[in-house]
């Protein structure tokens, strides 16, 4: 998605909403809209997407991983 921010890259903060669209249409244009950034996940090969689930739990990895000292 134009303007989504790596993962890697992106601003976690420790008090946030996780919010996760399901394959093929996924989040709906008001969630975009209320969101304050779009996180995407780096991906090796032809591959387009990512099943829903796989990608929240890397998400959800990563902000655990910054936050699980706090």
């Amino acid at each position: 998605m134009a303007g989504a921010v790596d993962v890697v890259d992106a601003d976690l903060p420790e008090r946030c909403i996780l919010l996760f669209g399901q394959e093929g249409p996924g989040l709906s244009a008001e969630a975009l809209a209320a969101a304050d950034t779009v996180v995407s996940i780096r991906q090796f090969g032809s591959t387009r997407s990512i099943n829903a689930a796989a990608a929240a739990a890397i998400v959800m990895h990563e902000w655990v991983r910054r936050h699980s000292a706090a």
